[in-house]
């Protein structure tokens, strides 16, 4: 992604943008209303505009990162002024998930999940697509990360965020499940009962935010309300977050911080369709009136942490109680582009449906007479001539051009019609070669499975002949003594260009073969790449 760079005078109106902000909301709080809900919420927009123009982008949850503009998005709220030493905030966010996407075996699969939600509301299917990939080959039975006493506050809100963005299925939903499941506490009469958390030195602790992420997934997992034993934790899980109310109708459990708990319980009792104003405390207060008469600090910041986690956190709650939650707004639709008549028969709810239907509407993959794409189906050389030139979209290749690659290739006779002019445009354009055989002559051997290392080295020509000499990425794999060595400089730059990268046990696997759908995800991140310079 290419930054857009600000001139002072636009860096100048980023700030005049968040000082109007406080101007349009009132200057004292509203009483309980749907006003008081737009108050608090402009009152959290101006926060955190002002907290990315100071400080810039700080990918976590006490920061302006992918989760607070996922967020912004869904508010609607148009961030295109704002601006951190002349960069917008939307580019620092895309370039750091494709900085994440690049070092996906470091990055918790908390944060990818935050993400992947900002790049699915971006729009950004390619990225969206290589993240899913990167989320289900981390996914095990004990959820993303390792199973250390605190991965649990990784592993819960990276399925409930995969649940809100309606990705969850495209992992093991049932694998989930389990493990959301057997992580609930269910020691009968302690009061940490129903609740989810972690253990350390045999002491149990209950936890607010994993508690509340579990049950909405179990609630997303469930849409019927069909399956008793996800009913069961459900229940057994918001008795226990009732119990944690106190007398003013704030939520806390341990050392947390009131507010984000409270905030936790509007936005899960309103995903379940119940009214949070219902749970009262003894004093006749609820979540609701805790928010609107105490989350506001006199200094414009929220909570006791008064950071961009509390103003994000209150911003969620007001679109909840507006009914707004998990819905992006007309100006940022989730791009979905399905050509009539090629709707694919075997695609729904695939990782890479996106990315195919948007590929497939740019004329660069096609699917089979049955209506079929084959997304699992290993990729042939052929396909992928074909998907290079109808992306780069070069000149035709003349007559003479492909009599020249017939006789180039002692197999040309075994390629069918519907390849031949894009092999011969593609070896003109110096994308493909042939295979050199004993005897001095080549073949193309356009039937055979294109593996994640030639695949690289066709993607590096491409970029190397459209953007320049590359930088490779240092080549940090597990398996980096068996990379082959003609394939090493293009692996390391389609590594440091975010088109490729590791599994998750650190591996590249360079002789894997590639499927039809995982060559579309990449074919999408080069498009993009190219597209963006």
């Amino acid at each position: 992604m290419k930054a857009i760079k600000f001139t002072p005078q636009l860096v100048a109106l980023a700030v005049t943008a968040c000082f109007l902000i406080s101007l349009l909301a009132p200057l004292v709080k509203p009483g309980r209303s749907e006003s008081a809900e737009l108050f608090l919420s402009d009152k959290a927009v101006q926060f955190l505009c002002n907290e990315y123009v100071d400080n810039g982008i700080i990918n976590s949850d006490v920061g302006v990162g992918s989760y607070a503009l996922f967020v912004l998005i869904q508010a609607g709220v148009d961030v295109s002024t704002w601006a951190h030493e002349g960069v917008s905030l939307k580019d620092a966010v895309i370039a750091t998930v494709t900085d994440d996407i690049a070092n996906a075996d470091k990055v918790s699969a908390k944060c990818l999940a935050q993400d992947l939600a900002v790049v699915k509301a971006l729009g950004q299917n390619a990225l969206t697509d290589r993240l899913v990939i990167i989320l289900k080959n981390k996914q095990g039975s004990q959820g993303f990360e390792d199973t250390g006493p605190f991965s649990i506050y990784s592993n819960m809100p990276a399925f409930d965020l995969l649940s809100r963005v309606g990705r969850i299925n495209q992992l093991n939903a049932v694998q989930a499940k389990d493990y959301i499941l057997e992580q609930q506490y269910l020691k009968v009469k302690d009061v940490h009962y129903g609740s989810w958390g972690s253990s350390e030195n045999d002491q149990y602790y209950a936890d607010f935010m994993a508690t509340a992420g579990a049950i909405r997934t179990l609630n997303g997992l469930d849409p019927e309300k069909s399956d008793a034993q996800i009913q069961e934790a459900i229940n057994n899980g918001l008795g226990w977050m009732k119990n944690q109310q106190k007398a003013g109708g704030n939520f806390m459990a341990g050392m947390d911080d009131t507010l984000i708990d409270t905030c936790e319980v509007i936005i899960t009792l309103k995903a379940l369709g119940m009214d949070p104003g219902t749970w009262q405390s003894s004093e006749g207060n609820s979540a609701v009136d805790y928010i609107i008469n105490n989350a506001l600090n006199p200094d414009g910041s929220f909570g006791a942490a008064q950071n961009a986690m509390d103003a994000t956190w209150v911003l969620w709650t007001c679109l909840a109680l507006n009914g707004k939650i998990d819905t992006q707004p007309p100006a940022q639709p989730d791009l979905q582009v399905r050509p009539d008549p090629e709707i694919f028969n075997d695609i729904p709810d695939h990782w890479a449906e996106n990315t195919i239907y948007c590929l497939a509407g740019k004329g660069i993959i096609s699917g089979y007479p049955d209506g079929a794409f084959k997304p699992e189906a290993q990729v042939t050389r052929n396909e992928i001539a074909a998907m290079t030139v109808r992306l780069l979209k070069p000149e035709p290749a003349t007559t003479q051009e492909w009599q020249i690659t017939g006789e180039k290739f002692t197999d040309a006779a075994d390629i069918p019609q519907w390849a031949q002019e894009s092999i011969a445009a593609a070896l003109r354009e110096g994308i493909i070669s042939g295979y050199p055989q004993p005897d001095g002559s080549f073949t193309f051997e356009g039937a055979r499975q294109v593996s994640r290392a030639e695949l690289s080295v066709i993607m590096t020509r491409i970029i190397e002949k459209k953007l320049g000499q590359a930088a490779p990425k240092t080549l940090d794999f597990a398996d980096v003594a068996q990379l082959p060595e003609w394939a090493r400089g293009a692996i390391g730059i389609v590594y440091a260009k975010g088109i490729a990268g590791g599994y998750p046990d650190r591996t590249f696997q360079a002789e894997n073969p590639v499927t039809r759908a995982e060559a579309a995800s990449m074919m999408m991140l080069l498009a993009d790449l190219l597209e963006t310079k």
